[in-house]
């Protein structure tokens, strides 16, 4: 037995008397057993099959450790199946990464001993699994606190979505912990012991480097970008997408701010962050656990909660966690009340608007070349996003190799 269920065994060798004894030898040790004579057969049985263990004939022109080699993924053990006068073939596959050697003429004995291993080892990683689940869901619980109805429908989607291969779309207003919902989209995923990572700009190599990769604010991405990002996602790898946009996907597809074929690729897994004043009593619980964070001496008095419940939090879970550690730095007592949560919550818009800078205006002299204009407003574009070549393109309408080309033209260092 396999983990409580039937290990699936790919047999592929010629020699119809020794496949039928590895088969026979496999079926004593409890497996599901399917041999055939050649590689090529072999490759249509996988798909069909999804095989746990694969046994391949090494032969002379080496086609039988090709295929191991090819075929071998993470959870699959692949076993070389060599005469025992040729221990060089042996030395080769297993200097390949082949997981261990069966010898012709086959083993009884032998077969079962890499069996019962295979499934001792097996029965210790679904037991560790097992543990990691239970402690990435208390993870989950702690950090994406909530009991409103919106919110349940939320992780519920979360519930049904992590378990899968396919790329993500998570959509809802900033604010609303997006990234802190991908992070455990991937800690209850099967590849929840690998990487998670921030996308970069080489998104080659993130996917490689992860188990989960998440791209946040999808939509202001130049469409350059938006176009590699699609061909990562559909390109098969180890590594799963989760993709992040801040305005109603088909608002932006309408507004030309998101490319139609990724919200195609993406559109059959939405996972929908719904905004704080939609979420009732969840205030109240958010506002207490980042404080108790913070100071737990500290509290809200029932004029204070009132206060919160009744504003309607533009910023969502950011502007709370923010509002939280303002009020807590301004209470000079253990009860917060209200006059203290309405300071704070002032504090709070000022910083907004604070943060919503004009686009500064670039004034041009008569007789400036235009080399001279272009290089002025790419400077200023820059300083405005703070170096964020991405946004800058976006503001400019250019492509980002073109950005990156003209910083360099005019030694424009951000």
């Amino acid at each position: 037995m396999f983990g409580g269920l039937s290990m699936k065994v790919l047999i592929v060798d010629p020699d119809p008397e020794s496949r039928d004894a590895l088969r026979r030898a496999y079926q004593l040790a409890g497996a599901q057993v399917r041999g055939v004579a050649s590689v090529g057969e072999a490759q249509r049985q996988l798909v069909d099959l999804q095989p746990d263990v694969l046994v391949a004939s090494l032969d002379s022109d080496r086609e039988g450790l090709r295929f191991l080699l090819e075929a071998a993924i993470p959870g699959r053990a692949t076993y070389a199946l060599v005469d025992r006068e040729r221990l060089d073939d042996a030395v080769e596959a297993m200097s390949h990464g082949v997981r261990d050697v069966l010898w012709r003429p086959i083993s009884d004995a032998r077969v079962a001993e890499l069996a019962a291993r295979l499934t001792h080892e097996r029965e210790r990683e679904d037991h560790a699994e097992r543990l990691r689940l239970d402690l990435a869901r208390r993870e989950t619980a702690l950090s994406l606190t909530g009991s409103s109805t919106p919110w349940r429908e939320t992780l519920a989607a979360i519930e049904r979505e992590a378990p899968l291969a396919s790329p993500v779309l998570l959509t809802g207003e900033r604010g609303t912990e997006k990234e802190e919902v991908a992070r455990s989209l991937h800690r209850l995923s099967p590849r929840g012991a690998r990487l998670f990572l921030p996308a970069t700009a080489d998104l080659e190599a993130s996917s490689t480097a992860a188990g989960t990769v998440f791209f946040s604010s999808v939509e202001r991405a130049p469409r350059a970008v938006q176009e590699r990002l699609l061909a990562a996602i559909e390109r098969p790898g180890p590594a799963r997408w989760i993709v992040a946009t801040d305005e109603d996907p088909r608002e932006a597809i309408a507004a030309g701010r998101l490319l139609p074929e990724l919200f195609d690729a993406l559109g059959d897994h939405i996972v929908h962050l719904p905004p704080l004043r939609e979420r009732g009593a969840d205030v109240d619980l958010l506002a207490r656990r980042h404080l108790a964070e913070i100071d737990p001496s500290l509290s809200f008095d029932a004029e204070a909660r009132d206060a919160l419940s009744a504003h309607d939090w533009p910023g969502n879970v950011v502007e709370l966690a923010e509002f939280v550690r303002r009020a807590a730095r301004l209470s000079d007592r253990p009860a917060i009340g209200p006059t203290v949560v309405l300071s704070a919550l002032e504090g709070a818009a000022a910083s907004r608007r604070t943060r919503r800078r004009k686009p500064p205006v670039v004034r041009v002299p008569v007789g400036a070349s235009l080399a001279d204009v272009e290089r002025r407003l790419i400077q200023k574009t820059l300083e405005f996003v703070r170096g964020n070549k991405p946004r800058a393109a976006q503001l400019l309408k250019l492509s980002l190799k073109t950005i990156y080309n003209k910083i360099k033209e005019y030694g424009l260092e951000h």
